[in-house]
């Protein structure tokens, strides 16, 4: 199983990386082995500021950004994931809505938004 996670707004993905060797369910257990034997000091678990995502998605409501981390197949890779939301863009949010594992931000347009003047 990998873990990816994928941030987008109303223009596109702006954000995609894989998270599964920081994903709590492997990086605890990594983490302590690579501890023990000393081959590996992780003072980070992510190569990015998770705060940082989140904070720009909550200063910029006009641009309705959903965040979510989901999982794939092992056989699955960057390339694959890539392609798809470059050639499906609305396929592959549609699927991440459905099967993503979980929803870290979501401030898409609702249908059901009255414009009052």
């Amino acid at each position: 199983m990998r873990y990816w996670i994928v941030s987008w707004d109303h223009l596109g993905v702006e954000f995609f990386q894989e998270i599964t060797e920081h994903h709590p369910d492997n990086w605890a257990k990594q983490h302590l082995f690579d501890s023990i034997k000393g081959s590996k000091v992780v003072s980070k678990p992510l190569g990015f500021n998770l705060n940082a995502l989140l904070l720009r998605a909550r200063m910029n409501g006009h641009r309705h950004y959903e965040i979510y981390v989901f999982t794939s197949d092992e056989d699955i890779n960057e390339t694959d994931i890539t392609e798809w939301f470059e050639r499906d863009p609305q396929e592959f949010a549609d699927w991440v809505r459905a099967n993503h594992s979980y929803c870290l931000f979501n401030d898409k347009a609702r249908d059901d938004r009255r414009v009052i003047v």
